[in-house]
């Protein structure tokens, strides 16, 4: 006999959110994307992070099948769009644009940060490295790394470096240097990479490290020189230039990386979707003529290059970070 409790139950039964459902789940996951992704950038329109945003997402809407909108989010160092993407549902439709800057430095920088990527965040793959260029202003008498650090040492506390501000990449990149070389160097922090380069051709200071494509214009005029990179080889357009291993640096990573984050929840199929997408839109020969052009390393290969390139960053930066008493 049916009761009135049994035509509720079933009544509340076919009510239940169908997404609540592991059968629901699982066929959502394998027809992945069924709408548009928002690609997070956690920074301002036109640097480096949103550059590349726009490239992948032209390039991964065909495997995807999906268009990829942008979505800037700048502030507190990045960690606002971190932050962002860390609370989104883990459904793989808010993608975080991701880098060195707000990954590793701006949570150890920053007091009481919006986010902890390390917990929160679960990675998708390594986009790139953007080659970072040890630079000296064109009038200097150095001619290599070796040329430099033979000087400083001979000179401690006499010559300066520039960095984009305190906490940035290049200044916690050449304090690395310093401790690495064993050298004293002066810290000038400008604001932003525009007023450094223009120090740096003006003379105000004796070391900066660029990234490639920033640096094209004032190495070409002669107005600066580059003295290594950070390429795992030689670069045609400066093939007489060493790489910072060849300079006694093997382990000195300054590359500016750039991947691909997801709340950490997010399913394992959704994520391999995603990293696969990413893997084709780099192997595009449009995307090999722009890093060619940019002075990018394009990676790929699945979340595992990115997890190693963060293990490596947090073995690294965590003690130094401390030791400069960077907080803000």
């Amino acid at each position: 006999m049916t009761t009135r409790r049994t035509v509720v139950g079933g009544a509340c039964a076919s009510l239940v959110a169908p997404w609540l459902l592991p059968g629901f789940a699982q066929a959502a996951e394998a027809s992945y994307p069924q709408r548009p992704i928002k690609l997070v950038v956690p920074n301002p329109p036109g640097g480096p992070s949103d550059i590349v945003a726009r490239f992948l997402a032209e390039s991964m809407r065909t495997p995807l099948g999906q268009p990829l909108i942008i979505d800037n989010r700048p502030g507190a160092s990045g960690l606002i769009g971190t932050a962002a993407v860390a609370n989104a549902p883990a459904d793989g439709y808010a993608v975080l644009v991701t880098s060195r800057s707000n990954h590793i430095i701006a949570p150890l920088v920053q007091q009481g940060a919006q986010a902890n990527p390390q917990r929160d965040l679960a990675p998708v793959g390594l986009a790139l490295r953007a080659i970072g260029v040890m630079a000296t202003p064109g009038k200097s008498p150095w001619r290599s790394m070796r040329d430099f650090l033979a000087q400083a040492k001979a000179q401690p506390g006499k010559l300066f470096y520039g960095s984009a501000g305190i906490g940035s990449t290049n200044h916690i990149a050449i304090e690395q240097l310093k401790s690495l070389a064993g050298i004293d160097l002066v810290h000038v922090p400008y604001k932003g990479s525009g007023p450094l380069i223009t120090g740096l051709m003006a003379g105000e200071v004796q070391l900066a490290l660029l990234d490639f494509s920033s640096a094209q214009s004032a190495l070409q005029s002669g107005s600066i020189r580059a003295l290594a990179h950070s390429a795992s080889h030689r670069l045609p357009s400066m093939a007489d230039v060493p790489t910072l291993a060849e300079s006694g640096f093997p382990r000195f990573d300054p590359s500016f990386w750039i991947g691909l984050a997801v709340p950490r929840a997010t399913p394992a199929p959704v994520i391999e979707r995603l990293s696969k997408a990413l893997d084709v839109a780099l192997a595009e020969t449009q995307m090999k003529a722009r890093a060619q052009v940019n002075g990018w390393e394009l990676v790929g290969g699945g979340p595992k290059a990115l997890e190693a390139t963060i293990r490596q960053d947090m073995d690294d930066f965590p003690a130094l970070v401390q030791r400069l008493d960077l907080k803000s």
